[in-house]
Formats: structure tokens, C-alpha cells, sequence
């Protein structure tokens, strides 16, 4: 998407009033002159989320989330500030520039309009009285309810080699466009179509927004091509439609994660929407694959935790070990639960009382080290020094994979499993300590190793970028702070600064683009920023938290005043102390070249070093 303008965003805004958009995603209650509600984005358990309708703002006093209605749309539906703009402009009826539309937007719409046309012609028909009798006996027979199964979407592809074919040329459907989103394939030599799902019942696989960009088709357990072809079989891999990708039923879960505070993660469409159809919600399914990062990446948006189902069998096998492996180092919390007597979900659900032990099964998931640690002990009762140190060992290796510089959640887990490792198998915290740290200096040198082994020489840095201890750090913060939250000041420091003499990034990259937006006649405010700092949405957060510091700041034309004093102070500094090294470099080159940076030391007003 090409940059938005400001006007069209400021439009977007003005047509959408923070109140009631916010009242159109959770309950929202009057108090005095603003509005309180549940906050959605942690487990509240009173209305901590103030909605200010006089500064079209939102926060919450527990857990500081903060900002203006995109903001909102942004955290609320777990978008980009793209397709925030969309959804509110299309809730305001404001219409989008047509220069927002690229080749690559419309090329998208047009296969998610194929894929949604197919989706249609399955539904219907399922419903089909003669077709899909076997299709509707074998959904009746997973005890799927009406009302789930058209949640879900679910339909019905015919053994019919060309009926999808023969429906697309009958209302003007370009086969080439069904071709492209994966339900149909072109014979070969020019010969006409053919439908790729046959006498299967068609699951609609949705991306996260509900957007429908694929099918996955189940075979008829009595159908003639059912020793033809696999039992599961997916769309093709197309530009809406990536297996490892995508998780069944998110659309639908995700805010019943956000809301239980984990994502229940389980192998099969039928168990998402039993569970579903259960009340319990915030379940998703894998595309047939194996968890990866991907997948853990998009849950992470919704849930900093993640329970994974196994049935008895499965528990025991290698997932739980490549879960771990995916899950170190990340900021989620992993947890591992057992279905009793190996049933998977839908049948445990189908069960009388089957609900209830479901979700104590979830509500008691195992941390999955303890899980694998128990799974360690299982094997060898019998603790020889031998096995204890293959267990110790097992479980450390994991461990000593996550960060260098745990954060405090991931360093108190990681004290929890070493002091149940050390009592668990009767040895001194201290020993197990001291060998998580041997594993830790192991994987160090192993990873210098192999930086050594990828560096190539490269030029030293011009100037380092200062820390936030830095003298520099403070002086640029604080001029980003003014200037956030007085952009009449820009042009004042723009006659002054150039983006240059900020050495730190960030706000270096500010800076440049208030100047950018105050020399084509823009106010460089948030909301103009917003569109020019689209591509990094976390430093655009971080701005907004430098501009509520900033308005507290009173008198910020005489503090400017101030800051250019100590600023130049500070650069003549930098300069006196590399004219000093560059002085102690030139004696080595003979007494003129010493004379020469004398004369430019004396000159900066900073007397020499003896």
C-alpha cells in the first residue's frame, strides 16, 4: 500500500469517534466525561480502560495500553495501520483513494472474490437434498451442529469431475482466476478444466481477518476415489493460501484467546469446531504440518501462551521435543496437555461430561519442561549418575538455547526448573547451576564460532551510535520530546540540526521526516508521522509514550533555547576530543602536522590534554 495522505487519515479519524467505535467491539460504560470498559487487552477484572471522546484517546491504568482509535482497530483486531485505515474508512463510509489500490491490492481482491464465489457454490451444495446426502451423514456423524457448521462455512465438492467447471462457466467466471486461488487445474494441451477437490466435504480455511483463501477437502469415508487420494488434501500453495501459514479457526479464536490469556492448539478441523460448539473457543488446528515459527509468531499476537493437546500416544513422541526447541527463546509461554484414554478432542467432546474434563484437561496443561522432565524420569527410575546426568543434561540443553539476557518472566522460569530439576533428582542447586552455565559458554563459543566463520571485514563506523547513558542519548530524546510535542518548533532546529549531527537512529529518523513533512507545507504532528513511519509501527508506539512526556514539559520555547546551548557544548566537546586524538596521531607524522591540529584544538576553546 503507497503512503496514505494525512488528509485522507485526519478524515478517517474525524468520521470515526473513539467512543463509539470502541463501543462497537466491547461494552462501554459513561463515567462523568469519559467512558470506562473492560480492557481488552489483558485479563481485567474491573473497567481499567478509560475512552476520552474530548482527546479521542483510550488507555488503561493497568496495563498502559494507549493511543487513538487506529490505534485501537490496530491492537484490537491484530492489524497494521492499513488495514486499520480500511476498516475504519469502510465504517465511516469514506471512500479510499484510488491510489491506494495497487496492482498487488486488486490482484488480491480479485482471488479472494474467486475463492469466496467457491466457497458459496460448496455451501450450497451441501444443502443440495440429492448431492450431498453422504456429505451432510458424515458431518451428522461428528455430532456437528447446524449453526457451527454454517460458522465454519462448511460445504461440498461433488465426485464430478467438472462440476466447479461447469458452474463458473454457467455465471461468467473466468477459469483462469480459479486456477490461480487452487480449485481448479487446466488439462493438459489446452484440453478445458478440472475440478481439484471431488467428493469431498470442503472446510474453508480462513486467514486471520476471516478473509476465506483457501479450502482443505476430507475425503468421504465411503467414496469410490477414497483409495485414490489422501484422506486430508489442501489447496495449493497460491499467493492468498500458504499451509504453514496459516492455523484453522484463528478468525475465530482469537479473541477468546486474548481474552482466556492462551490459544489451545489441537490437529484436526473437526476438533477446532466441536470445541467451538463446546464454548470453548480459543482452540486453532495446524494445516496437517508441525508447529514453526510462523505459527508461533501469529499466536504470540493474540496470547503470550500456548497449550498444546496431544492424545496419550502422541504426548509421549517427538512433538513435545520440537515444540520446545521452537518455543526457547521465545517470549510465549508453552504448555503440554494429555487427553485421557487417547481420544482425540472431538470425540472426547462428543462424550457426556466430555466438555468439562476438556477444559480442566487445558486448564491444567503441564510447563512443558516439566512435562518433558517427567517424561525424562518416566524412562529411568532406576537414577544411575549416568541417567541423572542424560536427564540433567536434556533439560539444561533446552534452556541454554534461550536468550543471553532473559527478560524477568523468562529468568524466574528458568529458576523454577532448575531448583525442580535439583530436587527432582537430589543434587545441589549449585551443581545444577554450574552446568547450565558450562551449556550456556558451550553454545557461546559455538555461536562465535560460527560468527567468525560467516564475518567479512568491513569499515569501522564513522561514529557509534550513543547509549542511554550517553550524554548524546539524553540531549536527542529531549529534543524529540520538544519537538513531538510543539512541532512549531522544527523549523527553529531545522535552521540549526541537521539530521546528520543525530547520531541516535531513531530519532534521527524522526527528525528527518518532521523536517520532510514541514518543507511540503504538513504540520509534522502524530498523526502525520503515523503515515510517514507506516513501516516501523513499534517506533512509532515508542514516539507516542516520547510525546506524553513531552507535553508535561512547560515553557518548551525557552527550553529549546536551553537545549541548543547544551548541545553545542557538547558537539565542541566531541570535536576537541577527536582533534586531541587526531593531535596525538599527528605526532608520529612530524611536528608540522602537530602544529596544525594545535591550532585547530586552541580554536574549538578547549585547552589541550598534557
Amino acid at each position: 500500500m503507497p503512503p496514505v495522505s494525512v488528509e485522507l487519515k485526519r478524515t478517517v479519524k474525524a468520521a470515526n469517534d473513539i467512543a463509539d467505535v470502541v463501543a462497537g467491539y466491547i461494552p462501554v460504560h459513561s463515567a462523568g466525561k469519559t467512558f470506562k470498559a473492560i480492557c481488552p487487552f489483558h485479563n481485567d477484572t474491573r473497567p481499567s480502560l478509560q475512552i476520552d471522546r474530548q482527546y479521542q484517546n483510550f488507555r488503561c491504568w493497568a496495563c498502559d495500553a494507549r493511543g487513538d482509535v487506529f490505534d485501537f482497530v490496530m491492537k484490537f483486531e491484530k492489524v497494521e495501520f492499513p488495514e486499520a485505515l480500511r476498516i475504519l474508512a469502510q465504517r465511516a463510509n469514506v471512500v479510499l483513494e484510488p491510489t491506494q489500490a495497487t496492482p498487488e491490492d486488486q490482484t488480491r481482491a480479485r482471488l479472494l472474490s474467486a475463492v469466496k464465489w467457491a466457497e458459496t457454490q460448496f455451501q450450497a451444495c451441501l444443502m443440495d437434498e440429492a448431492t450431498a446426502e453422504a456429505a451432510r451423514r458424515y458431518v451428522g456423524a461428528r455430532k456437528l451442529s447446524g449453526p457451527i457448521v454454517r460458522q465454519f462455512g462448511l460445504g461440498y465438492a461433488p465426485a464430478a469431475g467438472d462440476w466447479l467447471v461447469r458452474r463458473a462457466d454457467a455465471d461468467g467466471i473466468d477459469p483462469g482466476v480459479l486456477v490461480d486461488v487452487g480449485v481448479i487445474s487446466a488439462r493438459d494441451e489446452n484440453r478445458g478444466f478440472y475440478d481439484r477437490f471431488r467428493d469431498r466435504v470442503m472446510f474453508p480455511i480462513r486467514d486471520a481477518r476471516g478473509n476465506t483463501v483457501g479450502f482443505g477437502g476430507r475425503i468421504l469415508p465411503e467414496s469410490p476415489l477414497a483409495a485414490r487420494g489422501p484422506k486430508y488434501y489442501n489447496s495449493a500453495d497460491t499467493p492468498l493460501f500458504n499451509k504453514s501459514d496459516l492455523l484453522y479457526g484463528l478468525d475465530l479464536a482469537r479473541h477468546a484467546g486474548s481474552a482466556a490469556g492462551y490459544l489451545a492448539v489441537v490437529e484436526g478441523y473437526t476438533d477446532v469446531m466441536m470445541a467451538h460448539q463446546s464454548g470453548v473457543a480459543n482452540v486453532v488446528a495446524t494445516m496437517g504440518t508441525a508447529l514453526n515459527a510462523r505459527h508461533v509468531a501469529q499466536l504470540s499476537r493474540y496470547a503470550k501462551k500456548v497449550v498444546l493437546v496431544f492424545d496419550a500416544d502422541a504426548g509421549g513422541m517427538t512433538g513435545v521435543d520440537r515444540a520446545l526447541e521452537l518455543f526457547v527463546g521465545q517470549d510465549v509461554e508453552l504448555a503440554i496437555a494429555t487427553l485421557p484414554d487417547g481420544l482425540d478432542p472431538c470425540d472426547l467432546l462428543s462424550q457426556p461430561g466430555g466438555v468439562e474434563v476438556f477444559r480442566r484437561t487445558l486448564a491444567t496443561a503441564v510447563d512443558a519442561l516439566e512435562f518433558k522432565l517427567n517424561q525424562l524420569l518416566a524412562r529411568e527410575p532406576e537414577q544411575t549418575v549416568a541417567g541423572t546426568e542424560r536427564i540433567a543434561d536434556a533439560i539444561l540443553g533446552v534452556i541454554a538455547l534461550a536468550p543471553a539476557m532473559p527478560n524477568q518472566k523468562t529468568a524466574m522460569r528458568q529458576e523454577k526448573i532448575v531448583t525442580r530439576l535439583a530436587q527432582r533428582l537430589g543434587v545441589r542447586q549449585e551443581t545444577v547451576w554450574a552446568r547450565l552455565t558450562e551449556l550456556k559458554k558451550e553454545r557461546a563459543k559455538r555461536e562465535a564460532a560460527a560468527e567468525r566463520a560467516r564475518s567479512v571485514a568491513a569499515p569501522a563506523p564513522q561514529s557509534r551510535v550513543p547509549q542511554k547513558a550517553d550524554p548524546a542519548y539524553a540531549l536527542e530524546i529531549t529534543l524529540l520530546r520538544l519537538l513531538i510535542a510543539d512541532p512549531h518548533l522544527v523549523p527553529e532546529v531545522a535552521n540549526t540540526i541537521r539530521p546528520e549531527d543525530i547520531r541516535t537512529p531513531n530519532v534521527r529518523r524522526v527528525v528527518s521526516e518532521m523536517y520532510g513533512l514541514w518543507s511540503q507545507g504538513q504540520v509534522p504532528d502524530l498523526d502525520a508521522l503515523r503515515i510517514r513511519l507506516i513501516d516501523d509501527r513499534d517506533l512509532f508506539s515508542k514516539l507516542m509514550d516520547q510525546a506524553d512526556i513531552g507535553r508535561a514539559i512547560t515553557d518548551r520555547p525557552e527550553k529549546l533555547k536551553n537545549w541548543f546551548r547544551e548541545f553545542g557544548d557538547y558537539q565542541r566537546k566531541l570535536s576537541a576530543d577527536q582533534i586531541q586524538r587526531d593531535m596525538n596521531s599527528g605526532r608520529k607524522q612530524g611536528e608540522e602536522a602537530e602544529v596544525e591540529l594545535l591550532r585547530k584544538l586552541q580554536a574549538s576553546g578547549t585547552p589541550a590534554a598534557n
